[in-house]
């Protein structure tokens, strides 16, 4: 008897009921994004609200819009980008209590809960402000530095996992995620989901070690910018019989 591991990546998931994205062609919030980020400013004034004092912090702020057309806030796993970013997380959910166009996703005619999200650059939506504003947002990039070319990172992941280490016969789902510096380098792994062995989560850490030099930073209007990149793996053991 073998204990073969086998991996699969697939995206954040939630329940039947809870869509992860919104439908193409389809905005979370009534007129679209730029009538988000107008309202976001707009109420930036009139409550008065103080601008960061780092004027590099970036937060991608992700919330629940519900069918009813209500919000509800989704915890941030990654606490240190939480707190390097404390003053746009902030922002973003002060903002958010104050908001009321929130638009439901529709999916064959019927309303549903899916998540949102939105970049939070607050340098932008202060001073910097201007009418129809969304933000000019890169993510990482993952590629070849030989040929340039963009690379999947899934796939190479799988490929450079050590499976070999661990047989133990289970199905699990791990979450992660890194910062991507302005140099295209990766710092601050954390394991959002863990697989519940350690040295399974610490092989994670390592193989993204091995993939950290492939990097170009996220941008926005123009600028390298640390942003952070997540991913989910979702793992089965199968037993091989000879």
């Amino acid at each position: 008897m073998k204990i073969i591991p086998i991996f699969l990546f697939l995206t954040l998931f939630f329940n039947a009921q809870v869509l992860e994205k919104y439908p193409d062609f389809q905005a979370p919030y009534v007129g679209g994004y730029q009538a988000y980020y107008k309202d976001f400013h707009d109420i930036i004034k009139e409550k008065d609200l103080q601008p960061c004092s780092n004027p590099n912090e970036i937060y991608q702020f992700s919330i629940l819009v519900t069918e009813e057309g209500s919000i509800q806030f989704i915890k941030d796993l990654n606490e240190k980008n939480t707190k390097n970013n404390k003053c746009a997380y902030n922002l973003a959910r002060e903002v958010a209590k104050y908001q009321n166009k929130w638009n439901p996703a529709v999916v064959d005619g019927v309303k549903q809960s899916a998540v949102a999200r939105f970049i939070i650059y607050p340098a932008d939506l202060f001073e910097n402000y201007r009418e129809g504003y969304v933000p000019n947002y890169t993510p990482p990039i993952y590629y070849d530095k030989k040929t340039g070319e963009r690379r999947n990172f899934s796939k190479d992941f799988v490929m450079k996992f050590d499976k070999k280490r661990f047989n133990w016969y289970d199905l699990f789902v791990i979450m992660a995620e890194f910062t991507v510096t302005t140099d295209g380098k990766v710092k601050d792994i954390v394991i959002t989901k863990s697989s519940g062995v350690e040295q399974f989560d610490k092989e994670i850490k390592n193989t993204i070690n091995i993939l950290s030099k492939t990097w170009k930073p996220a941008t926005i209007n123009g600028s390298p910018i640390e942003d952070r990149f997540s991913f989910a793996i979702k793992g089965i053991t199968e037993v091989e019989y000879y």
